[in-house]
């Protein structure tokens, strides 16, 4: 074959190169709709044309190695295809044309080479139609580069086919990216010193798919793990929740493993903690942002673990605002698994825009509210109401007798400051204060529930500078709390879980909330929580049955007043307890931590427990 014929034939690899380039960009464009590095079946139709002109060009060209990588190539596109047929060939028809296409490829370059006397040519520089002949030598170094380049670059094709065959499915995984983009960049250096524009194409067009189909892939979701769980519980409320939640799901699933955050409940019922709960146990904007920084690194490391290794559900408990970013951010990368939100954040009180993230983010909502779910109605979100886990748990109290010894005839007065340092720092002092005004009035037994020791020094520290001596107090260990709730006459108690736990008890109560202008004000104006009621009784109920004093109202006065009334005035005593039991009537739902077990077990498919 004449060199003026081959010059002429030259264009013929220009088409070849069009459609090697074709399929990535294509294939690069399909993955950035999707967010992730994925292969259509086009790509390796595509592909296969492109290697057959590819074959037809080199052996025209006389450049050998270049022929029989395109041959290996278009006989693992059609391979490729062929996987993702529903019916596959076998691996020995495979490697039947293989051998085939190679011995026939190896035949027709000799047969040209010797038959029409033009002798044996490794790798040809290529008769270009444009220029003039070319008689410059090519260094070996060159040679070398080239030869390494290309068969970097069909490594990737070869490897491919090694997991593809393995894994009996046809996809890049990342190796097949690096290869491609380090073989290209050594093969280009290579042709750009021969000329060779058709492989300049060739070689280069790929590269800015290659980086970012490298990029996409680190994005491309883990498979998950089968029977895993991780749970995360960023408050002592919700690490009571998480530990019965536990209980019930090992009972459902045996077999399954938890991982994540908890406090004790949870570390007794088994879950392997990555971080500690106290970690995140802060409340109102400015402790919010001092602790910033490290919420933002824990966030990150737990964002990183749930992805790297996929557990087959997160169940987020409470923790509203850390736990909707977490979601959001789990989407976000590709998390296969389903996400849960166990209690509802309060969409119905502030920031009424939250509906809409958390039916974008979340698989499943367990409600323990009964009005929650009216608030998702227009949504495409399950919601499940398995009413409130605290319910049970009253009722199922095995209450201790021992710790009365130390009780008086006196009526009792529950004080209970909060759970957190800050809470008692703003409400503590004043409830005391309160408490201290209605001594005044009669004989009476006060007694503070200290929610966690390491609490007690800073509860004493108040006592201290409160009127009342430390005799005159009565300290009752957290573990006894339902105990002192049960007894006490009436409550003096900061806004939380606890005010629900006491209208439970129907323990009639005067609500507290001390809070920094700061978190007044942004909470007010930049929030916009503007409600009739603040404390759960009083918001399920849709009535003041508990009344209450939040930020500036938070005065000692006022509150030893309406406590007053709650001691000495019979009608606003009954009033209060009919309230609770009303409360206890709508809440009346048993086993919420059960049907929660049952709820993600529905939404995770599980038609029976694991075995």
């Amino acid at each position: 074959m004449s060199d003026s014929f081959r010059s002429f034939l030259y264009p013929i690899g220009l088409i070849a190169t069009l459609l090697f380039g074709l399929r990535f960009w294509l294939q690069w464009i399909y993955s950035e709709k999707r967010e992730r590095s994925i292969t259509p079946k086009s790509f390796w139709k595509i592909s296969l044309v492109a290697n057959a002109i590819m074959v037809l060009h080199s052996l025209i060209q006389m450049q050998y190695p270049v022929s029989l990588i395109q041959s290996i190539n278009g006989t693992i596109a059609w391979r490729n295809l062929n996987l993702t047929s529903a019916r596959p060939k076998r691996f020995r028809t495979m490697l039947f044309l293989l051998a085939i296409s190679l011995l026939g490829v190896s035949a027709l370059f000799f047969c040209q080479s010797y038959l029409l006397g033009e002798g044996f040519s490794w790798m040809r520089p290529p008769k270009l139609p444009w220029a003039k002949a070319q008689t410059t030598e090519i260094a070996l170094f060159w040679h070398l580069l080239g030869s390494f380049g290309l068969v970097l670059f069909a490594t990737r094709f070869w490897l491919q086919w090694y997991f593809a065959e393995k894994s009996k499915k046809s996809e890049l995984s990342p190796s097949f990216f690096w290869l491609s983009f380090f073989g290209a960049t050594c093969a280009l250096c290579y042709f750009i010193r021969l000329g060779d524009i058709v492989n300049i194409l060739a070689y280069g067009t790929g590269l800015i798919p290659y980086l970012r189909n490298i990029v996409l892939l680190k994005k491309r979701p883990q498979e998950i793990v089968k029977g895993k769980f991780f749970i995360f519980a960023g408050e002592k409320s919700g690490d009571i929740l998480g530990g019965e939640l536990l209980q019930a799901l090992k009972a459902r699933l045996p077999h399954a493993s938890f991982y994540g955050v908890g406090g004790e409940k949870m570390e007794e019922e088994g879950i392997e903690s990555l971080l500690s709960l106290h970690d995140f146990q802060v409340m109102g904007i400015s402790a919010v942002l001092k602790k910033l920084p490290k919420l933002f690194i824990s966030f990150c490391k737990l964002k990183r673990a749930i992805l790297q290794k996929p557990p087959e559900a997160v169940i987020l408990i409470d923790y509203p605002d850390f736990n909707m970013l977490l979601a959001k951010a789990l989407k976000k990368g590709k998390y296969p698994g389903k996400v849960i939100q166990y209690v509802c954040p309060s969409v119905w009180a502030w920031r009424k825009g939250r509906v809409k993230s958390l039916s974008k983010n979340l698989d499943l909502l367990l409600s323990i509210l009964p009005f929650e779910k009216r608030c998702f109605s227009a949504k495409e979100l399950k919601v499940k109401y398995i009413g409130h886990p605290l319910v049970q748990t009253t009722l199922a109290h095995d209450y201790d007798l021992s710790w009365k010894k130390s009780l008086r005839s006196e009526p009792l007065i529950a004080l209970f400051p909060g759970s957190r340092m800050h809470e008692i720092e703003s409400n503590l002092p004043v409830q005391l204060e309160a408490a201290f005004k209605l001594k005044a009035q009669g004989q009476f037994q006060f007694a503070i529930s200290i929610a966690e020791e390491k609490l007690e020094e800073k509860i004493l520290e108040i006592i201290k500078k409160s009127p009342f001596s430390m005799d005159e107090i009565l300290l009752v260990p957290g573990k006894w709390r339902y105990e002192l709730m049960r007894e006490a006459k009436c409550a003096l108690a900061t806004c939380g879980t606890v005010i629900l736990e006491l209208g439970l008890h129907k323990t009639p109560t005067v609500v507290t909330y001390g809070l920094t202008n700061l978190n007044y004000y942004v909470g007010r104006y930049l929030f916009k929580i503007r409600l009739p009621a603040y404390s759960l009784v009083n918001i399920i109920c849709e009535e003041n049955i508990f009344p209450e004093f939040v930020h500036n109202a938070l005065d000692s006065q006022k509150i030893a007043d309406a406590l007053k009334e709650l001691v000495f005035d019979s009608l606003a005593y009954e009033k209060a307890v009919l309230g609770c039991q009303r409360m206890q009537d709508i809440l009346f739902e048993q086993n919420a931590s059960k049907k929660a077990a049952d709820a993600i077990c529905e939404v995770l498919e599980y038609a029976m427990p694991l075995s």
